[in-house]
Order: structure tokens, then sequence, then C-alpha cells
């Protein structure tokens, strides 16, 4: 079966789509609010695997009501056996995920990005693309799977913007990839990001606005009616830019745990998070850094 063909860049020379795989976690709220600072507004990708924690269904309201995009991370289950679920049952597992979306933001996500996979799992693909869904690639990985340090993550979006200009003499489109995971470097690395952005001329938008889609979800999961809200590009409510805030040096402990130093405490989550969920969250954290050791 071919693979479907997915969205790796933005239409327009000079932007760059910010996007967040794996959460919601304990990390995402902190990483909005940075986000909202800079008047910044990022794509989320749900791990709807999360959803059924109070707090973590919270998050994803309060970041769809901040007018950040709200996408889907998928990857086709197994039964307990082992064996792979049959088309219908992928089918109906997609829907039903970003039903539990739709339950909160009362639109369902039209964009997804599917876990990476080796081979390539192209029947999947296609029975999203078949369901009206978008799928979302990536062509700036910011590595913050492996570093802690928001400088070092920086360099990665410096290098990056910097080979596109050498190569070509202009400024290229880009969507990157951050896991708003515990553990990851996401959360020390939003204000240099920004920062980087600002200082290379580039553009931080919503997908819809890397795409110049005016409808960026659907009327609902297992419809192909795609609709609009009051963020969505072309209308008076999207936002896109940067105002870059000031960067306060991490220490070591804080560089070490992936926390910014001007962070503020969440008080609203941080109380309810557990142990439990820091756990689970490593667990995919570690499941996930297996995978792209092997892509490697």
């Amino acid at each position: 079966m071919p693979p479907v063909p997915q969205v790796t860049g933005c239409r327009t020379h000079g932007q760059i789509a910010l996007t967040y795989s794996e959460g919601p976690s304990d990390a995402t709220a902190k990483i909005v609010r940075q986000l909202n600072n800079a008047q910044v507004r990022g794509n989320f990708f749900i791990n709807t695997t999360w959803l059924y924690t109070q707090q973590y269904a919270m998050v994803v309201q309060n970041m769809y009501n901040a007018g950040h995009l709200i996408g889907m991370t998928y990857r086709a289950p197994k039964h307990e056996d082992g064996s792979s679920f049959s088309d219908d049952e992928i089918r109906q597992d997609v829907i039903n995920s970003a039903r539990m979306i739709e339950t909160l933001i009362q639109v369902a996500p039209k964009y997804v990005r599917l876990h990476y996979s080796e081979p390539e799992d192209t029947r999947t693909e296609n029975i999203i693309n078949d369901l009206g869904f978008v799928l979302v690639d990536y062509n700036l990985d910011s590595l913050d799977y492996l570093h802690k340090s928001g400088a070092k993550i920086r360099d990665v979006y410096r290098n990056a913007f910097r080979r596109q200009k050498d190569t070509y003499d202009a400024k290229g489109s880009f969507i990157s990839v951050q896991y708003d995971i515990p553990g990851s470097g996401s959360l020390a690395a939003v204000p240099y990001i920004i920062q980087t952005i600002e200082e290379e001329g580039y553009t931080a938008v919503r997908m819809d606005g890397c795409l110049n889609d005016p409808k960026p979800y659907k009327a609902s999961a297992d419809s192909l009616t795609f609709v609009s809200d009051k963020f969505s590009f072309n209308t008076t409510g999207y936002t896109q830019g940067q105002h870059p805030v000031a960067i306060i040096s991490n220490t070591a402990e804080e560089d070490e745990r992936g926390l910014s130093a001007e962070e503020e405490v969440d008080n609203e989550y941080e109380s309810n998070a557990n142990s439990l969920q820091r756990l689970l969250g490593m667990t995919i954290f570690l499941a996930l850094m297996a995978t792209v050791t092997q892509y490697f």
C-alpha cells in the first residue's frame, strides 16, 4: 500500500509552526504559559491516552481557549495477544480517539501525527487519510529528547535556519517537533526557541496559518466536513508572530530536569500531579527514546 503524503513545511517561506507531541503532561501547562507570555500560538498533537486524567483534560481545554491549535497523535494499537487490529478496528479507534478531543473543545482535530514506526505503517496512514484527517510530519527535529539544555536546543534551531540560508540564500519554511513530556528539554527550550526565531527573521504560526487553511478542524470525529473556529486562519481571532521574553540562566539542577529558571509553578495542575502519572510519562519517553535510537 503506497504511503500517504504528509505535510512537512509551510506554504510561505519565513514561517515556522512549533508542534508538540505526546502530551499533555505535567510540563504542558508550563510550556503553554511561556508561549502565551511571548504571544506565540503553538500546535499540540494530543495523545488521548492521557485524557482519562481530569487535570490533563483541563490542560487541553485551557490551551484551546488560549488560541493554540489542537491536533492528535495516534499509534495503531494491538490486541493483547500482539496481533494487529483489523482495518475496521483501526478506523473505529481513530474516530474514538478524535471524539475524546471533540468532547473537550467541541470540534474534532483535523491534523494528525502518527508515531514513528519501522517499517512505515502505510495501512494506518491510508485509513486516517480516508477518514478526512491530514497527516503532519516535520522537517526540524528539536532533539529535545536528547538535549535537556535550552541553549543546546536553540543551537539545533539556529543551525537549521543558517544551513537553509547558506544553501539556498533564502529563508525556508519549517514544522518543528518537540515532546511536551517529563524528561525532555521542551520546557527549558521555549524562550530560547522563540528568541532564535525572532533573531533569524522567522514568524511563528499555527498549522492553519502554515497551510493557509481557514478550516483547521472537523465538524465531528467521523465527519468529512471541515470547520473553522474563532481562532482560525483568516478570522479576526487568528494570531501569529512572537514577542521574545528575557531568558534567565538556568541552574545546573534546573537544566538537568529540563526546567526553566523563570518558570512559575502552576499550582492548579502541579498539586494534582502524582507519582504514577510521572512514571507513565517517563515510560512513554523511554519508549520514544528506543524508537528514535532505532531510527537513527
